[in-house]
């Protein structure tokens, strides 16, 4: 191997390690809070419905921050947004454990909330300029594995903090996570680069970021894709186990089980959607195939006349089709972005994730409340058939 070559290996395998952590990061903060909140209740008499407003603050607070974040990311750069989002989404966290009330953990939780939306622009620009674009499969399923160990590692690992040491004190180590990695991120930051400064020295000088391209179809095309596979996928995670156990009349433990295969499969998924995504010029075939076994393994499911073992299996199918997805779909978003754009292309397309994650929980809890287990899953499959037919056409470069 030629000094440059290893060079250049360090730094992408540098990239997709740091960028990883901070993934990992982002999505340990999704669930930092939730496994908490019967200790919280308990110890405050901060009711739960109070619990359930400040996750809804801290995802407001993401939703309207996301688009702006991204334009700032190419405008003065992503490892900078990276390095402040990280500390001060910890530094909220040890906020929220050394003064816990109501209110401080509303304001605790938009300044996270504020700080939650610089991952995706910040991590996309700076892997896609320091990862050559051969390699981007691996890169972004680098991405998506390590923020659903994230995900995974959330509810274990702040449950087994707060039993050792304390609900605050759960919290404030789960801060300095975040502390600790904007401090890894920028003793890495000589080693990193990011799309918006790449395209400037391709360009020669400096460029003012432009929201209209966010408005041409191909971006629009994905951000309704986001909608969609976001009103999906969330139908599973938060209501498969009371689904599985009014469908099949499994107590909530086996239930919540089959969730966790599901979780699993998905993890297990993003590194062969990597590669495959490497070995095509046709990404959107790889989406279309992932959401077709999706949708009909969900909609197989909701019927309720499987043996457990078949729903285990349909659950651990449509689980890896979730997680070997993921790459396709961050390479095309890259490929349509403009030169120097990634960091807003990619915070405007995810504010639909955060559309269709905040507003279908309440139209499925509206199913449960009606014993409708088997329509959660055939509303769930349905969303997974209309991801398909935003795909279908090979996106173009705006």
């Amino acid at each position: 191997m030629t000094t440059l070559s290893a060079s250049v290996s360090r730094r992408e395998n540098t990239a997709m390690s740091v960028i990883g952590a901070a993934h990992f990061v982002s999505h340990f903060y999704h669930l930092a809070l939730p496994p908490l909140f019967v200790l919280i209740h308990e110890s405050t008499g901060i009711s739960y419905a109070q619990l359930g407003a400040v996750m809804t603050v801290y995802f407001f607070a993401t939703l309207i921050t996301q688009v702006p974040i991204g334009l700032l990311v190419d405008r003065i750069g992503a490892k900078a947004v990276l390095i402040a989002g990280l500390a001060l989404h910890g530094g909220a966290l040890l906020f929220a454990g050394l003064a816990p009330s109501f209110e401080i953990l509303l304001v605790a939780f938009f300044l996270g909330g504020v700080a939650n939306s610089v991952f995706h622009p910040a991590d996309f620009s700076i892997l896609s300029a320091s990862v050559d674009e051969a390699r981007h499969g691996r890169a972004f399923a680098t991405h998506t594995f390590s923020g659903s160990i994230g995900y995974a590692s959330a509810p274990l690992g702040m449950g087994g903090m707060a039993a050792l040491f304390g609900w605050q004190e759960a919290l404030m180590i789960a801060g300095a996570l975040g502390v600790v990695c904007a401090v890894i991120v920028l003793i890495a930051a000589p080693a990193l680069r990011d799309d918006a400064g790449a395209a400037r020295e391709k360009k020669g000088g400096a460029e003012k970021p432009s929201w209209r391209f966010m408005l041409s179809p191909p971006m629009l095309l994905f951000f309704f894709f986001y909608v969609v596979t976001s009103a999906s996928g969330v139908g599973m995670t938060n209501f498969a186990p009371v689904a599985l156990s009014a469908l099949y009349d499994i107590d909530t433990v086996l239930a919540t089980n089959i969730l966790t295969f599901f979780l699993i499969a998905a993890i297990v998924g993003a590194y062969p959607g990597g590669w495959a995504a490497e070995k095509t010029s046709r990404e959107n075939l790889l989406i279309i195939g992932s959401f077709v076994f999706m949708a009909l393994s969900l909609a197989v499911i909701g019927t309720g006349a499987l043996g457990l073992w078949v729903v285990f299996s349909g659950m651990a199918v449509a689980g890896f089709m979730r997680g070997f997805y993921n790459a396709s779909r961050d390479i095309l978003v890259r490929r349509v972005a403009p030169d120097g754009r990634v960091g807003a292309a990619f915070g405007f397309v995810t504010l639909g994730y955060t559309i269709g994650q905040g507003c279908m929980p309440v139209a499925y809890g509206w199913m449960m409340d009606r014993d409708m287990g088997g329509t959660v899953f055939f509303v769930a499959a349905g969303f997974a058939a209309i991801a398909v037919l935003t795909v279908m056409i090979p996106v173009r470069r705006p």
